[in-house]
């Protein structure tokens, strides 16, 4: 057998030693060269052979962790099974590659002879190097599908940009509620997958004979056939997903929307060429041309003779509708009852974000995109500032989270945004309705006010004191960890609804000061929730993740001076609440100026809503709701329910009798872009 010729760069060259046929030495010196002066031969792994081995066994183990993303999916035949398989087998390699690629790339670039001169690295720098980045790309590609897999179970969504967006903006984590003990999960889970990957790797540095046996998988009908199966499951996930969205096959889109980033591929083009009918599913899909607002379309008109009104408004975190009850919320059920009390008003969004920016904006929440690029606010916001209201704004969570800052309040100056930081979330709700009652007093009383406050303590993990508790048994605490949600969904809600009575008792000291001080006959008093909350009535805990009554639904009291009290059961929305308060500070112009929404005090109905969440919109009316996504790339995501959320078989119906419909909410989403 010819022997090796020797190179400066020996087995860092030698990268296709695998398809030659047959395991490597187990040294580090290529056969037929003598070590180098000074040195002795050892018996050290060649990093190709090393590698080859490592990234083997990891996919293997990857395909352990994906396999987590199948768990809830109800397989009804082979066919679907086999599916399963080739998505798994696909996407796994998929998610490993980068890996891969990013350590075959660095080997190849370290043993560039300039490189390594210019430099100075040795060979072992290099195998450090190379080792140390296949070790930590692989730990975190298994971390990430386990955080992945938590998610999903949780919330129904991968991660995504509202994650990432979690993650790296101030007060995000916080938001979760999660306490400590969650963190803490999540670090250990970290060091033990790291802790996994290099154990991995020591083993497999150490022990020749599993090297040795790894290796028979890299001869050249070993790789043959590995290849082929990789490609015919990787085709197959994609064939197959062509034709099941044809036939609008479900359990194939299930499959496909359980693994993140998966690809989806139709073949409409090739079927309308044959003659089939293609069935039409519009998507709101808003173009890169999104960017840039005509926004309000007109000018802001004003009748001056109009007294603008002082403006309490007092949003509370994740409260759903039910919760406005005379035995949960006395305080606010008594306000509701001299008011005006809208028993079917929607959020403008399933999660804060898009709840909020409805609520000032009166727009749909794919808005909120250019409005945050342009750090442009609400014309509401910006009204008050023309009519010189005293502004003190607070807020029992971050302004930063979600940016607030820079989209609803951008024009307030920072010294009148005031944050949250004290735990539990109770107690800082009472310290700014300390703060909130001493602006009050200390204010120009020729001029009006606006306070605002975001209440934290029915934000999980459900913040209250003991003179709330009117719920037993409750649970303790949350941990994500060890709860069971079957188990425990029951203890979790008692716990909410003392959380919701700890908000009552902060407003009621509100409205007392309010009363107390002759206020009421000139000042707006609104309470409502940013969003709803789900207690696995749909199969969801939280918020953020579904369209379903439950997270969607929030109570609206809105006290107006010299308005009658009454109760108003048609759909309303968030996005009619702009609408409404600009005519009391004397706007003039229609709310299709500024708005989507209409003037709950005056004669126009609405006949749909649209909430939004961070990639999709569902459109709701008094028979159906429809989860459209916002680009075209989540087509397969839509769906269509009653509007109590039961599913329909048949979408065609929805589609044939609410295209209409549908063509306004499109024309909506580009209504203020230029």
């Amino acid at each position: 057998m010819p022997q090796a010729q020797c190179t400066g760069t020996d087995e860092g060259q030698q990268v296709a030693f695998s398809a030659m046929g047959g395991a490597t030495p187990d040294r580090s010196v290529v056969a037929g060269c003598p070590p180098r002066s000074g040195t002795v031969a050892r018996a050290i792994p060649r990093p190709t052979e090393l590698l080859s081995g490592y990234f083997l066994v990891t996919y293997v183990m990857l395909l352990l962790n994906t396999r987590g993303f199948l768990k809830n999916i109800e397989y009804s035949g082979v066919l679907l099974a086999a599916y399963s398989g080739a998505v798994q087998v696909a996407y796994t390699l998929l998610y490993l590659s980068p890996v891969l690629i990013l350590v075959s790339s660095l080997h190849r670039v370290l043993h560039i002879r300039l490189l390594r001169r210019r430099l100075g690295l040795r060979e072992v720098v290099i195998r450090r190097i190379v080792y140390a980045m296949a070790i930590v790309g692989c730990t975190l590609v298994q971390y990430t599908v386990f955080a992945d897999k938590m998610i999903f179970d949780i919330f129904g969504f991968h991660l995504n940009g509202f994650v990432w967006n979690l993650v790296f903006t101030r007060g995000g984590i916080d938001s979760m509620g999660g306490g400590s003990g969650t963190t803490l999960f999540a670090a250990l889970a970290g060091i033990g997958f790291l802790i996994g990957q290099a154990g991995l790797f020591v083993v497999l540095w150490k022990v020749g004979f599993i090297r040795n046996t790894l290796a028979r998988f890299y001869r050249r009908r070993s790789i043959i056939i590995g290849v082929c199966i990789l490609l015919t499951a990787g085709l197959y996930a994609q064939l197959g997903y062509g034709v099941n969205s044809f036939r609008r096959f479900g359990p194939t889109m299930a499959v496909a929307n359980a693994f993140p980033f998966f690809v989806p591929t139709t073949f409409k083009g090739i079927a309308r060429s044959l003659g089939y009918e293609v069935p039409r599913t519009p998507t709101m899909a808003v173009g890169k041309d999104a960017f840039g607002l005509r926004y309000p379309l007109n000018d802001i008109r004003r009748d001056a003779n109009v007294k603008p009104p002082n403006i309490v408004w007092l949003v509370s975190e994740s409260l759903r509708a039910d919760m406005l009850d005379a035995e949960i919320m006395p305080n606010a059920w008594e306000l509701s009852e001299q008011s005006s009390r809208f028993e079917r008003h929607y959020s403008g969004g399933n999660g804060t974000r898009m709840g909020m920016f409805s609520m000032f904006y009166g727009l749909y929440g794919p808005y909120w995109f250019p409005f945050l690029a342009e750090r442009r606010g609400p014309v509401l916001v910006d009204t008050m500032l023309d009519l010189d209201y005293q502004m003190g704004l607070y807020t029992s969570a971050m302004f930063s989270y979600p940016e607030f800052d820079k989209t609803l309040f951008s024009r307030i100056p920072s010294d009148q945004l005031h944050e949250g930081g004290m735990k539990p979330a109770w107690r800082q709700d009472q310290r700014h309705i300390d703060a909130i009652l001493r602006f009050i007093d200390q204010r120009d009383a020729s001029k009006p006010f606006m306070t605002f406050l975001f209440f934290e303590s029915p934000h999980a993990n459900y913040s209250f004191s003991m003179n709330a508790i009117i719920r037993r048994p409750y649970a303790d605490e949350l941990n994500y960890v060890s709860m069971n949600l079957e188990r425990d969904i029951g203890l979790i809600k008692n716990r909410y609804i003392n959380s919701c009575r700890q908000l009552d008792i902060s407003i009621g000291r509100i409205l007392e000061y309010l009363r107390a001080n002759d206020l009421l006959d000139s000042t707006i008093v609104l309470i409502t929730g940013d969003h709803g909350e789900e207690f696995m009535e749909k199969g969801r805990w939280g918020h953020n993740s579904e369209f379903t009554e439950e997270q969607t639904l929030v109570p609206l009291v809105l006290w107006v001076p010299g308005k009658r009290a009454c109760v108003i059961s048609q759909m309303t929305s968030h996005l009619d609440i702009p609408a409404t308060i600009m005519p009391l500070m004397g706007v003039s112009n229609p709310p299709q100026d500024y708005s989507l929404g209409n003037d709950l005090f005056g004669p126009d109905r609405r006949e749909f809503t649209v909430i939004s969440a961070w990639n999709h919109v569902a459109y709701v009316d008094d028979d159906f709701k429809a989860t459209f996504p916002t680009s075209a790339f989540a087509m397969f995501q839509q769906t269509v329910t009653t509007v109590d959320d039961t599913p329909l078989p048949d979408r065609g119906a929805f589609y044939a009798k609410r295209q209409s419909n549908i063509v306004k909410v499109m024309r909506g989403l580009k209504a203020f872009r230029n």
